[in-house]
């Protein structure tokens, strides 16, 4: 059994950028739909791949939401809520296909926000080009790219807010979506900025906040992948090349729910507490889910 934001600079006046982005939808930090003026498809992430960045149809799904948050220097992270990964270009020329990469906060993870035309936002990154739809194409699946700003209809796009800003507590969105295995080097005892710690005296990896850990042995042992509750794990195998043997809620956090397969299809099975030895409830699931973990979900 085998068990991730965007920097925007505000231009021009005060005024200006306040009016800008009041009529494109953005007014601060939170979590946001971002809307095709020309193609009215939203910006959405590939769930195959969590990396590929394309247009489709409103789905009310996590991917196709985006958390814009505050860095230094009036710019901002733009972060899929599905896993956290960031906004970012891979070349500066025209053409270059938008991505989703690991966050770390590189100069081409960085946007600003610029008024467009009637008031619509454009999305500009640090190196000058915006994200742009391919010849306004309404085609579900096309991907998305980069391209010299012109201010034409497909580089425009409506921000419609879908959750409230956290500021003056930021982090706590990014402790629910943050999942990664540690390095078992990198043992800090102070919870880091997505609630991740590390237990000196209880020798294990914690989590700051409502949410669950996995572990690769039992006893709550060894490597652990965690993340926050209401947050999903559609693919275990893609987060977690390890054997998990033992589980721990934190928090208000209720229940795991493990899939069959990934994406939440298939059987599915409930654990309602800690457990130690996830061995010992094998004979209780084997019916359902076989031998494998394919996704999970945390309430």
């Amino acid at each position: 059994m085998n068990m991730s934001r965007v920097w925007v600079t505000i231009i021009g006046g005060a005024a200006m950028a306040a009016f800008g982005f009041a009529q494109g939808g953005f007014d601060g930090p939170g979590r946001y739909e971002l809307t095709n003026l020309k193609s009215g498809k939203l910006l959405d992430l590939d769930r195959n791949d969590q990396t590929t960045v394309i247009q489709f149809s409103p789905r009310g799904a996590e991917n196709q939401r985006w958390d814009i948050e505050r860095a230094e220097s009036g710019f901002y992270y733009i972060r899929n809520a599905m896993n956290g990964k960031a906004l970012e270009i891979t070349r500066n020329s025209n053409s270059s296909p938008l991505v989703c990469g690991r966050f770390d906060g590189n100069p081409n993870q960085q946007w600003r926000i610029q008024p467009g035309k009637d008031g619509n936002a454009l999305i500009v990154s640090r190196a000058g080009k915006t994200i742009d739809i391919p010849d306004g194409s309404s085609r579900d699946g096309l991907r998305v790219q980069i391209y010299d700003l012109n201010g034409d209809s497909n580089q425009r796009f409506i921000v419609r807010r879908v959750a409230r800003s956290f500021e003056g507590d930021r982090d706590r969105d990014r402790e629910r979506r943050f999942r990664r295995e540690p390095d078992a080097n990198d043992r800090d005892p102070h919870p880091d900025r997505f609630g991740r710690f590390w237990d000196n005296r209880e020798q294990m990896w914690k989590l700051a906040g409502d949410g669950a850990c996995f572990y690769q042995q039992p006893d709550f042992r060894g490597k652990a992948l965690c993340t926050g509750s209401g947050s999903d794990i559609a693919d275990v195998s893609r987060e977690f090349n390890e054997t998990i043997s033992s589980v721990k809620l934190f928090g208000r956090a209720q229940a795991v729910v493990v899939f069959e397969r990934p994406d939440f299809r298939g059987a599915r099975y409930r654990i309602n507490r800690d457990e130690r030895d996830l061995t010992r409830l094998r004979p209780g699931w084997t019916d359902h889910l076989g031998d494998r973990m394919g996704s999970i979900r945390v309430n």
